[in-house]
């Protein structure tokens, strides 16, 4: 009766088992399909950590009762073993870097915390300025910021101050979206050395997200940064509150429903729109005849179509110099890394890093690159 047992409950674990190994190799695929053919693959995509947490948890299972079958979920990770090292990644430090070293910063700043207003609608400075302390303790010489806000009316100073004290006086900002001419919203670069060209990939999108270039002359050298914003899936308040309802067991059938529905459409539109997007870029820089950097919120995990498209060529800089997991969302999410710096192969990275200072809803990551010699 026992054997029975084990056997029923062996067999069930075995066919959970390989539901989430086939889960896990749609995930591996998911990234060389484009959403706009089959958006639902994209889902697969984000899942890759859960689903890999998953298959790991099985090899113990199956290691535990001293099964064979731990085999199974083990190959299939040593398979994707280039997906997961885009996830975790050990590299030592180096202590001693080259003298021709350029240090790079990518920063989501979320507006600066613009709209975190003190009673009255009085201006809020204090994000801001721990901002402005971090980019000093930093020091970059590039910095490419996504979500960067100026004020016209220079009452919330951001790009005059930078320059004022900073050693990068040379910038490249495009704005995309306004409010009421007063707020500029869009994405900005910030170079120690002289941009001697600039260029921007529009998107068509009505969202304000959008890719700009800077062609930069380091010595003799030129270099072209590309600075990138992808599409952003746009939760209002309700979809986030939603969420949290879920997580409670606070839901209302018909709730629930219709909210499930705006909030997939949304990720469907998102997908879609990264997809076109990331083909631009991808196509740019293909193109581009100079050594290129690549730094943005791609808004999308190492996993993902658009990431597999834009990455096509280029190395990453977590991948090659960094340590630990490195998610760069501030979140509950450990796996989440959708800020980047990638590079063409004239660089060599070294020192990836995650800043955790949480200013906004990124972290700001950096990496020091070494421009070779051809």
């Amino acid at each position: 009766m026992r054997k029975n047992k084990n056997k029923i409950f062996n067999r069930i674990v075995l066919l959970l088992n390989l539901t989430v190994v086939i889960a896990l190799f749609i995930s591996y695929i998911s990234q060389y399909v484009s959403p706009e053919k089959y958006w639902h693959m994209a889902f697969f995509g984000v899942a890759y950590p859960l689903v890999l947490i998953a298959n790991i948890f099985f090899i113990f299972i199956w290691a535990i009762k001293r099964n064979f079958y731990f085999m199974i979920s083990l190959i299939s990770i040593l398979i994707g073993w280039h997906v997961l090292t885009r996830f975790v990644v050990i590299n030592k430090k180096t202590d001693n870097l080259p003298k021709n070293t350029i240090k790079v910063m990518s920063y989501n700043a979320r507006n600066f915390d613009l709209y975190n207003y003190l009673p009255k609608w009085k201006l809020n400075f204090e994000k801001r300025n721990k901002i402005f302390d971090l980019l000093t303790k930093e020091s970059p010489d590039i910095i490419c910021f996504q979500e960067f806000v100026h004020d016209a009316l220079k009452q919330f100073k951001t790009h005059d101050t930078i320059i004022q004290f900073l050693k990068t006086k040379y910038f490249h900002t495009e704005y995309t979206k306004s409010s009421k001419n007063i707020n500029f919203f869009g994405v900005a670069t910030y170079s120690v050395y002289p941009i001697i060209n600039r260029g921007k990939i529009k998107f068509n999108t009505t969202s304000g997200n959008t890719c700009i270039y800077s062609d930069i002359v380091i010595n003799k050298d030129t270099i072209r940064v590309y600075n990138v914003h992808f599409e952003s899936v746009r939760l209002s308040p309700e979809d986030y509150q939603f969420a949290e309802e879920i997580k409670k067991n606070l839901k209302e059938n018909e709730k629930f429903g219709d909210n499930s529905k705006r909030i997939i459409r949304r990720l469907k539109t998102a997908y879609q729109k990264r997809a076109s997007q990331s083909e631009l870029v991808a196509e740019s820089i293909m193109d581009c005849t100079y050594p290129v950097i690549l730094c943005g919120d791609f808004n999308d995990t190492p996993c993902s179509y658009s990431y597999k498209t834009v990455a096509a060529g280029l190395n990453d800089a977590f991948v090659e110099s960094g340590n630990g997991i490195g998610n760069s969302y501030v979140s509950k999410l450990p796996f989440f890394r959708i800020d980047y710096i990638l590079y063409s192969n004239r660089f060599k990275s070294y020192n990836y890093s995650v800043i955790k200072e949480k200013l906004s809803d990124h972290y700001p990551v950096t990496a020091f690159l070494e421009l070779k010699r051809k």
